[in-house]
């Protein structure tokens, strides 16, 4: 059955890419090399001669000085279209890949662990989500909110909210922006901050609050990053209705080793008494 919904996406949208007037069809094309050291990527691409801030064409962009394929996609007269691949470090290992139609998400969207494990279908065009792979190390804590009392009741949902893109997009964008606060730092702290924040009946976060500190300045980093995560979630339900849910996510922090004790030289002094003991003998 998925198989063939595939087949009818995809069928559908070349049908769409294929009929849509191209509006840069026959014109001249400039190809644009952007070579960056700090961060080190570099991407290839073309534009329209006649109006340069419109992309048109396959796109490419590469990471790290081995030149690390981590986007492929197509520009058509300066909007995404067709399909787009993101991959992870190593080039090689697809992260998410999907279709684009006229700079937007559309059809099915597959998203894949760092193992290349599929862990999500999402499809952009119904809203819905077709496959999650539950996660196999999940702390996050899911509630029922009440607007009555803001309390948390623990009355088990029917569907717990799920991010559009899984457990590994959330914790991808902490990992890139987490900073270890100095303070911290110098303390060697380390453990686990936990933010809540919610989830409304329309996908959409707020109300983020530290509900378990760490110290450090740990607590105001971790609050700061997990607004960061961008607001696309599929709501929680309850006996068949969308509902607002408590999410309480922790935020680890990993203390620096302690700095190793120097070692302490030998003693010349004591060596040359032993050797004279020795010779008196």
């Amino acid at each position: 059955m998925v198989k063939f919904y595939q087949f009818f996406v995809w069928f559908f949208l070349s049908f769409l890419l294929l009929s849509a007037p191209q509006a840069s069809f026959g014109q001249a094309l400039k190809k644009v090399v952007v070579v960056s050291q700090n961060p080190v990527f570099k991407e290839a691409y073309s534009v329209l001669s006649a109006d340069k801030t419109k992309k048109q064409g396959p796109y490419q962009k590469y990471i790290g000085k081995k030149n690390q394929l981590l986007t492929s996609g197509h520009y058509t007269n300066g909007q995404k279209d067709s399909t787009w691949t993101e991959y992870y470090a190593d080039g090689e290992t697809i992260r998410e890949r999907g279709t684009y139609y006229q700079d937007q998400k559309v059809g099915m969207w597959e998203f894949y662990t760092p193992e290349g494990t599929l862990e999500q279908n999402y499809d952009y065009t119904y809203q819905q989500v077709l496959f999650s792979r539950p996660p196999a190390h999940d702390r996050r804590v899911f509630k029922l909110w009440s607007e009555e009392d803001d309390c948390r009741d623990t009355l088990q949902l029917e569907k717990k909210p799920m991010y559009i893109g899984g457990l590994e997009a959330m914790q991808r964008v902490v990992r890139q922006n987490l900073h270890y606060p100095p303070q911290a730092q110098k303390s060697r702290i380390g453990g686990t901050a936990w933010i809540a924040f919610l989830i409304d009946s329309e996908g959409k976060t707020s109300n983020y609050k530290i509900v378990k500190k760490l110290g450090g300045g740990c607590d105001a980093e971790a609050l700061r990053v997990v607004k960061l995560i961008p607001s696309t979630w599929v709501p929680g339900r309850l006996e068949g209705r969308a509902v607002t849910v408590v999410c309480e996510m922790p935020v680890v922090f990993t203390a620096p080793a302690a700095p190793a004790a120097p070692q302490r030289a030998p003693q010349k002094g004591s060596k040359r008494r032993y050797s004279s003991r020795l010779s008196a003998r």
